[in-house]
This record gives structure tokens, sequence and C-alpha cells, in this order.
């Protein structure tokens, strides 16, 4: 036989198939989108993360030490280690946040790099966008500064542009300077996931206008306004994560003008490939407080969250792929049960098995490959649209990029996609025996018929997972997990549904009331009771279909007989039925545990923002400032209670005499490593003192933390140094701290130590409305640790809701040097980020939801061909076409509901068991989001039916019938 007529054969019944081609290629075409758009969005977030991580670590070797900064004869070391050849080279960076006015606030700051511009970096160039050839040594002088594109783009500015620079802003002195745009770079390379940034030149920042204010003669810290009290005020360390990076004391480059020297927080370094592990353990063992990270760990720290998003996101894509697979198979058995004549007549005229395997696996190859290019041009649109909900979700710089070899593997994909899942139509189409079909015999359904569908199947469900695996990047045993279980889940579904397909397909639609009838109804409403007590939003949906039943009995007959069709006809074809609502139940079901969780979770964080926050604003003054606010409070409109606390940021230097560096875990890998997290919770938790006058009683306040060891800090701890540890820093295997333990705690500017004791052990009560810093003292022990001239204060202020807008902008303008934040600030942030986390979610989603509405698709179009002879006898005999059409649409209704009802159901078991064993929370099923979804999945059921039987239901009895 001529290769010719295989593709003109092939193709010609592609152009015959009509409808039932485009929704075959349909289903390929979204399987194939779903896959390659998540896959792109994957490429695309590692190469923002991972494209130079060299640049974006700053240099081989990135050392940070915030609470205790290098000094100039610190520097010496490094200018020792290039001598030596351990180093080729080294910058010293100051970091700071900043804001364009007097006021700092959570979004609408900044981060400063103050660098020396003939020595920054020490790495490649960033990329300029304006001007096109910028160079940081060349624009970084004169009052000019660099900023990035996300500046750029929150703030309004261009080239040339004047911007007034506020540093600092909650200690003693406050830098401001007026410098000009001078250059534009995007936000990769050393500026890789900094949003919006800006390089000022270090002569500039010595040069900046320093205010400073005058050392504070404020009363007692602790002393109250008439009529406040101390009883609601907070007394423990929580929320770090309630203020921003830079809600902690500066460093003493910002100190009073007695303090000159600069001292910086970071510094980058280059150095020979073969020195680099060397010098990093040298300069972790000369600053033991301070943070290493080579490229290589920040590498493979950030590889490992990468691997796992784009896991992720191909494990979603795959479960699209799937479900449109499954749309492939009703598409086929649709395109070739409509050919049993032609296949019979094929086979009688010469055409062998093999023969018919080739033309309809040609067919299917064919259906594969256009929508295979169909959905790959359609995943570069969807992967932006995804990769800018994810960027702006979580806050990220993603440049967009197309991979031609994904694109072109996403054809490839929806090629051999099409040819697994037409195997089993394929096979069971070349199987048709030609007498049968003359003699309009039914074909056989004995056991070698129900071996070869089970050997099939296995093929299939072997072959699917070898794509997989190859689409997971050759994890074997991820693509085995993903595959087989799903497999596993979905066989398990299906049992369930097909016992409540089969259920639904007995029920009686009598022509009157009965006893048996009636017994049935009452049963159903007890059934509702049960579950209105455990569930009452379903509760309420049984309640509404029992008493539907009961309507039934009194509708008209042609109504009635319609119902029951309906009902019988959900039993025809039981298995297409349970695949069709499993198609469903997947996309129903992600997107309802997706809204149900988020909607939860917000609840529950609003709530505790609400009732475990002592206060809902706080501010850090410095100096003169705490006096200023101090005398501000009585007169505050709303305020009924506030809390002052002293603050100093500290480090630690021994633990019982040993020094901290033969205390600390060793550092044994990137920061993501079990040693690094243990040494880096360490370090936090010592990294500061909140002080109490616990000479005028102020003490941590019970009900927000629990004393697990020792005691609480008491009237006699004044003048001492004794403090409480958290818990936590207890727990460390390292340091094994407990009480009498004696922890020496450094100044910021190592110039002074103090021992302190430890009197207690704390524990959290709640999750939020702890204080800032983690050790709690006495205000005598925050005083030994202070730098001369410089005094830090925080307040915590309970204000009327109603007035708390006002009583923020009265602050901020009493003291506009201060740090003030208003926590209703922090609900909207947290929702927001909960809106746009779930959209992103949802979206993806949405495409397995997609892959469902074509299966329904397919199954309404293989439903209306079998039943092409009987639309003719119901027209016949009077059945109008509206009549008919309003039997699949309701038939169709029941399965779109049903699915999206036991979804549901299980979002509901699902929501519980996390919040009992995850969230250790109460979560609870929103009724409007179950009802939403459930009266949306059967609207969305019965329109696709409509939209496909249209024309079916429209067919003239005599075209039927005429040879009947």
């Amino acid at each position: 036989m001529k290769a010719s007529i295989y593709f003109n054969y092939t193709s010609r019944s592609l152009v015959r198939g009509g409808q039932r081609t485009v929704l075959a290629i349909f289903c390929v075409a979204v399987g194939v989108m779903a896959i390659v758009s998540l896959q792109l969005v994957g490429l695309m977030i590692n190469n923002a993360f991972n494209s130079n991580v060299r640049d974006a670590n700053g240099g081989d070797i990135a050392v940070t030490s915030q609470n205790q900064p290098f000094t100039q004869s610190d520097l010496a070391y490094f200018d020792q280690l290039k001598k030596d050849g351990s180093i080729n080279n080294y910058t010293a960076l100051i970091t700071t946040q900043a804001s364009t006015g007097a006021q700092l606030s959570l979004r609408a700051s900044f981060s400063v790099r103050v660098v020396d511009p003939q020595n920054y970096p020490v790495v490649n160039q960033p990329s300029f966008t304006s001007p096109a050839n910028g160079n940081v040594a060349d624009l970084l002088k004169d009052k000019h500064i660099i900023v990035t594109q996300p500046f750029i783009d929150q703030y309004k500015k261009k080239i040339g542009d004047t911007v007034e620079i506020h540093m600092g802003g909650r200690t003693g002195d406050r830098r401001v300077i007026k410098a000009q745009i001078a250059g534009i770079v995007t936000a990769s390379g050393v500026f890789a996931q900094s949003g919006s940034a800006m390089l000022l030149s270090i002569n500039d920042y010595k040069n900046a206008a320093v205010q400073p204010v005058a050392p504070s003669s404020s009363p007692t810290p602790g002393a109250q306004p008439a009529g406040a009290t101390q009883g609601g005020a907070p007394s423990a360390q929580g929320t770090q994560g309630t203020a921003p990076s830079d809600a902690t004391p500066s460093s003493p480059q910002t100190g009073t003008g007695a303090r000159s020297e600069l001292v910086y927080d970071t510094i980058d370094i280059v150095a020979p490939a073969a020195q680099i592990d060397g010098a990093a353990k040298k300069i972790q063992n000369q600053f033991p407080i301070a943070n290493t990270q080579t490229a290589n760990d920040a590498l493979k720290q950030q590889q490992d969250t990468i691997d796992n998003i784009r896991k992720f996101l191909e494990i979603a894509g795959l479960l699209a792929l799937l479900i449109g697979g499954v749309g492939i198979v009703n598409t086929m058995q649709v395109l070739l049960s409509r050919r049993k004549t032609e296949i019979a007549m094929l086979k009688t005229t010469g055409y062998r098995r093999f023969d018919l395997y080739l033309l309809f696996g040609l067919e299917a190859g064919m259906l594969g490959l256009i929508g295979g290019i169909i959905g790959a041009g359609a995943a570069t649109l969807v992967s932006y649209l995804v990769r800018n909900l994810v960027q702006q979700t979580f806050q990220l710089t993603i440049p967009f990029l197309l991979d031609g070899v994904t694109i072109g593997g996403g054809v490839v994909i929806g090629l051999v996609t099409a040819l697994i899942f037409g195997l089993l139509p394929i096979v069971q189409a070349a199987n048709i025996r030609p007498l049968n079909v003359i003699r309009e015999m039914p074909e056989g359904r004995g056991a070698s018929s129900f071996v070869l569908t089970g050997v099939l199947l296995l093929v299939l469900s072997i072959l699917f997972c070898g794509l997989a695996i190859v689409i997971l990047n050759n994890d074997i045993v991820l693509g085995l997990v993903s595959v087989y279980g799903t497999f596993l889940f979905l066989a398990l579904l299906s049992i369930f549904f097909g016992l409540i397909i089969l259920l639904i397909s007995k029920l009686p639609v009598p022509e009157n009331l009965n006893a048996g009838y009636l017994g049935l109804i009452l049963g159903a409403l007890v059934i509702s009771g049960v579950i209105y007590w455990l569930l009452p939003s379903f509760g309420v949906l049984f309640l509404a279909v029992s008493l539907l039943g009961l309507v039934v009995v009194f509708l008209p007959r042609t109504w009635k007989a319609t119902i029951k069709m309906a009902f019988r006809n959900l039993g025809r074809q039981r298995a297409r039925t349970t695949t069709t609502m499993l198609a469903l139940f997947v996309g129903i079901f992600t997107i309802g545990l997706i809204l149900v969780l988020g909607q939860n979770l917000r609840d529950q964080v609003n709530k505790l923002l609400t009732n475990s926050l002592n206060y809902n604003v706080f501010a850090i003054t410095s100096n003169a400032d705490t006096t200023k606010l101090q005398n501000k409070l009585p007169g505050l409109p709303g305020l009924s209670t506030y809390q002052q606390h002293s603050l100093v940021s500290s480090s630690p230097i021994s633990v019982n005499g040993r020094p901290i560096k033969d205390v600390l875990p060793k550092k044994t890998g990137g920061d993501n490593s079990s040693s690094s997290v243990q040494r880096m919770a360490a370090l936090y938790f010592l990294s500061g003192i909140e002080g109490y006058d616990v000479g005028n009683n102020q003490i941590p306040n019970k009900s927000t933390v629990k004393i697990v060891q020792g005691r609480n800090l008491a009237l006699a701890d004044a003048g001492t140094s004794n403090v409480l540890i958290s818990a936590e820093l207890a727990k460390s295997d390292s340091l094994h701290l407990k009480v009498g333990d004696k922890i020496t705690l450094a100044s910021v500017d190592r110039v002074t130590t103090d021992t302190v004791t430890v009197v207690g052990i704390y524990k959290n009560v709640t999750t939020f409305g702890g204080g800032l810093y983690p050790v709690l003292g006495t205000t005598d022990s925050v005083n030994k640790l202070l730098p001369a001239g410089f005094s830090q204060s925080i307040f915590y202020l309970k204000v009327n809701p109603d007035k708390l807008n006002s009583a923020t902008d009265i602050i901020g303008n009493t003291v506009p040097n201060a740090f003030v934040l208003n926590l209703a600030s922090i609900s909207d942030f947290i929702d927001q980020l909960l809106n746009d986390i779930l959209l992103t979610l949802t979206t993806i989603a949405s495409l397995s939801l997609i892959a469902g509405i074509i299966i329904i698709a397919n199954a309404v179009a293989l439903a209306m061909l079998e039943r092409r002879r009987e639309l003719g006898i119901l027209k016949s005999v009077g059945y109008t076409s509206r009549t008919i059409l309003s039997e699949v649409l309701l038939e169709n209704g029941l399965v779109g509901g049903v699915g999206a009802l036991l979804a549901m159901l299980i979002v509901a078991i699902v929501t519980w068991l996390l919040s009992v064993y995850v969230f250790k929370s109460t979560f609870t099923v929103s009724s409007l989001v179950s009802l939403g979804l459930i009266l949306g999945s059967a609207a969305l059921a019965m329109l696709t039916a409509a939209l496909v039987a249209w024309g079916a239901v429209r067919v003239r009895p005599l075209e039927v019938l005429r040879y009947e």
C-alpha cells in the first residue's frame, strides 16, 4: 500500500471529524499548554536566581556582620589576606534602609549600599539601561547616585531627577543628602532580587548632612502617664517579622559625631578558585560572629529551593496533561466509534490489523502534533501571565525569556501524549469484527476483552510514567511516586464515584407520593440533619436536595420523564460518566482547597493580630526624641495604654568563659545546612536586649511570656544584669544554656562589654504580640552596652482603632526621625500577599479544570453519537429539541454538581485534618465558597453540554430512521 494513502486517509478523516477533531486537538493543546507554560516559568525562576550566582553573591565570598560591624582595623586582616594571596581583592560596604521622606514605612523604603566607587563591584559591572555603557566609577561621584529599575518604577523617577535621601531615622543622627540620579541598572547581577536599591558613594555618605539629636534627659523609661496601665503592655519577644529588616538599631556608622570612624557590615571578596574555601574558613575563624557565604554555598542554597519550585510546577502541569490524555481517550473513541462500518469495510477489503494500527496511529499522531504546536504557542502567553503573577506575589524580579528546547519539547510531548492515550481506543477499534458490524451485533465483552483492556491500561500507565520521568528531569523516584500515586488515588475515587453514579441512576421518580418514597425522603432529611451537625454548609445543601426530591412528585409528567431519563442515562455508561466526574473533581478540589485554606489562613492571621497583640502601634525613638514622644503621649487621641522599653544591640563574646567561636556550631555547608541554621539562630537570639524598668515593677507580662525554667524578672533584679533567654536558644545543642549561665555581650561599637546572668528561660505564649529583641533584661543591662551619647527606646501603644490613623500621623509629626509602624498595615500587607498567592495557585489549578471541560465536551459528543437513533425515536413520538436538550443539560449538570459536591466534601475533610494536625487551629469551609463552586461547576458542565449538543438534538427523525 502506498504511503500517500496513509496520509490522505488520515488527513481526510480528521477533516470529516469536524467538531470531534477540534476537541481532540484542544485536549492535547491544553495539556501541552499547561506543562510547557509551567516549565517555562520554572526556567525563568531558575535563570533569575542562578544565572550569575557569583555576581549576586557580590563575589566569591560574602561576609556580613550586622551586630558587630567591621572597623577600619578589621580591614587590615583582609589586606593581609590579599597580600599573602589568599584573596585577590575585596571591597567594604555599608548597607542601610532609607526613604525619600522623613517617615519610613513598610512599603515605601529602599535599600542603600554605600560603596567605594573605585573598587565596587569586585565582580562584573551591573547591567546599565541608562546610560547604556555606564560604569560605577564614572557615575558615582559628586552627589550622583545609581538606582535600580524597580526604584524608578516605585518612585516614578528618571535620569537627572534629584532625590532627597533620608538614612537612619532611629538613631541619634540622621543623614540626609540630596543627590541626582546618574544611572539606572537592571535588578540582575550584583542587584539580583534586590528590589528598590541605590548605590551611594562613600565620600558623599561621609559628607552627608548629619542632624544630631542631643542625648535624652528623659524621665524613668518605665514611667506611665496618668490613667495609663501596664497590664496590657507587651513584654516578650515574638515577632521580629512585624517590622522591616531595618527595624533594629543602626550600626555606629550612623551614630553621633563623636564616633566619626565608619564601620562596615558587608565585605565582598574575590579569590583564586583553589583558595576560596580556605579563605572562607580563615575569615570565619577570625570573625566568629560574622556569616560567610561562598558563591557555591549560595548556588546550592538557591538550587534546592528552585528545584522544589520547578518540580511543583511540573507536577501541576503533568496533572493537567493526564486529564488532557483522558480526554484524548474519549475523543478517539468518539472519532473511531462513528466509523465502525468504515473499519469493517477496510477489513473486508484486505486491510490487516497492523494496517489499521498505522492508519489510526498516524491519525492520533497528527492530532498530537497539531495540538502540541497550538499548545506550545499558547504556553508562551500563559507563561508570561503566570510569571507576572509569581513576580507580583513574591516581589521577585524574573526576566521573561523563552526556551526553544522547552517549546519544541512541548510539541514532542503533544505527539507522544496523543500516541500513548490513543493506544487504547486504536487497539479496540482495530479489533472490531466486520461480521458483528454488518449484522449490527454488539462487540463481545468476554474475558479476553477485559484482559486486553487491562493490558492496554498497564502499557499506557508505563508509557505515561516514562514520559513523566523525562519531564521531571529523569527523577525516577518522583516520577513513579507521582504517576502511580495519582493513578491509585484516582482509581479509588473511581470506585467511589461509580457507586455514587449507580445510586443516582437508580433513584425513583414516582408518579404519585407513596409510603416508600416518603420514607426515602424522610431518611434523606435525617441524613441531612446529621451532616448539618458535622458540616453545616453541606447539611444545608443535602437538605435542599432532599426537599427537591419531594417537589419532583408534584411536577408535570413531561418533566418527570425528563428527570427519570437523565437519572437512567447516567448509569448507561458508568465508566465514561465516572471519568468526566473525576476530571471535574480534580480541578474543583484543587481550587476549592486553595480558596478554603487561603481564607482560613487569612482569618487566623487577622484574628491573631487582633487578639494576641496588646498594642497596635509601635515607635522606635532615639535620644531626645524619646522625651518628645513621652511628653506628647498623654494628649494622644485614642491612647488607652502604652509601655516603654529600652533597646540595645549586642553580640556575644563568650559563654561561661568559653569564647563564642568555640561554642557556636561549626559551619559545614551553605546557609540551609543544619549547622548554619543553628549558628544563625544562636546569634539571632543573642543579638539584642529589650530592657524593663524592673525598679518600677515593669516586668515581662505573663499573658505573652511563659517561664519554662527559672523565674521571671522581679523588683530585686534592679541594678543587675539578670536576663531571660528564649527557650529556642536554650535548645541549642552546642550552647547548652541553662539557668545560672553567664553570657558576655559586647556593644555594637565594641567599646564596652557586660556579663549577663540567665535567671529564667521563657517561651512565647502567642505567635504575635511579642517584643522586638529576644533577650529580656533590665534597663541597667541595656545601659551598660549603650554606645556613648546614644540611647534608644521602643514604645508599644494601644490606640482606639477609630483614632489609629490620626494618632500615627501625630506621632510622625512629633518625632519625624522615629520609626513608626501602624500594625493595621501589617494586616493589609498579609491579606494582599495571601490574595496574590491564592490568585497564582488558582491560575495554575485552573489549567486542570480547562482540561476537564474538554472531557465534558467529548463525553457529550460521544453520548449524542450513541443516542442518535434514540433521539430520532424520541422526536418521532413528540419530543421537541428543547425537551431533549433539557434532559442533556440536567444529566451533565448532575455530573458537574455531584463531582463538585464530592470535591468540596473531601476539601472539608482535608481542611479539618490540616487544621488539627498541622495548623493546630480550627478551620471551617465557607458555605458561600462551597455553594459557589458547586453551582459554578454544574453551570459550567451544562453550558459545555449545551454548546456541544445544540446541533445534535436538532437532528431530523427522517435522517436517522430512514433505513430502520
